[in-house]
């Protein structure tokens, strides 16, 4: 349940504040919102990057979709590639791994500050 809320969490700022910050302070919000989760690391790198790359996909991918523009094409074929959906799936794997490292290192900055009783 901890793990759905935080992945729905970070999908919410960046659905709700990706079109109004940079992605610089957008990813700031993500790491601040896992450093207070304070959940496992992998949980915390994973529901980042969910979070991020399902929104990156379906807004590309809406708003290809809605402006019917051959833009995505044109862009594939000066990069080399056959079509625009593998436009998509990079913007998809660039919001993966920037929203994952981001609730990472988050998470791992939150770590900081919780003091741990380590007897041997």
């Amino acid at each position: 349940m901890k793990f759905i809320s935080h992945l729905l969490i970070i999908a919410l700022i960046a659905y709700l504040l990706g079109s109004i910050v940079p992605y610089y302070v957008l990813m700031i919000l993500i790491g601040s919102v896992s450093a207070w989760f304070r959940g496992s690391a992998f949980l915390a790198f994973i529901a980042g990057a969910l979070g991020v790359a399902s929104v990156w996909v379906l807004a590309s991918l809406i708003i290809w979709s809605v402006s019917g523009s051959d833009l995505p094409d044109k862009f594939s074929e000066i990069m080399g590639f056959s079509n625009g959906t593998i436009l998509v799936g990079i913007t998809g794997l660039m919001g993966f791994l920037i929203g994952g490292s981001s609730a990472l290192t988050g998470n791992f900055f939150g770590k900081l500050f919780v003091e741990r009783n380590d007897e041997y």
